[in-house]
């Protein structure tokens, strides 16, 4: 049976330690409390600046999206995506505009 001190292992890394301030700094005390223990205002302020923040991020790809693109994920077994990558390589073409046209065909042919 092997012990532990048989297994080579990696050294821990070390955590950055915040040093505080002399007990005779005083304001550099209490910025330094500021910065690790936020205020009970803080956490109100940085969710509704990170909501503000995400619902500009939506708006701005909503109206970028308007008249572009829409994305459609298709899981493929590992066969038909090799088939799929070989037609695209014989064809010259992309896998997605095979796919497009893939589409487009079914659409057309049952009346969608």
């Amino acid at each position: 049976m092997l012990s532990l001190d048989e297994f080579a292992t990696a050294p821990r890394k070390q955590r950055a330690v915040v040093e505080t301030p002399a007990a005779g700094d005083a304001d550099h005390a209490s910025e330094a409390r500021d910065v690790l223990e936020p205020g009970p205002e803080e956490p109100r302020e940085r969710r509704e600046a990170s909501s503000g923040a995400s619902k500009a991020l939506r708006q701005m790809k909503r109206a970028r999206m308007k008249g572009a693109s829409h994305f459609v994920n298709v899981n493929l077994d590992r066969d038909t995506k090799r088939r799929l990558k070989l037609a695209a390589f014989n064809t010259d073409t992309s896998m997605q505009v095979i796919m497009e046209k893939a589409i487009r065909q079914y659409l057309d042919t049952n009346g969608f």
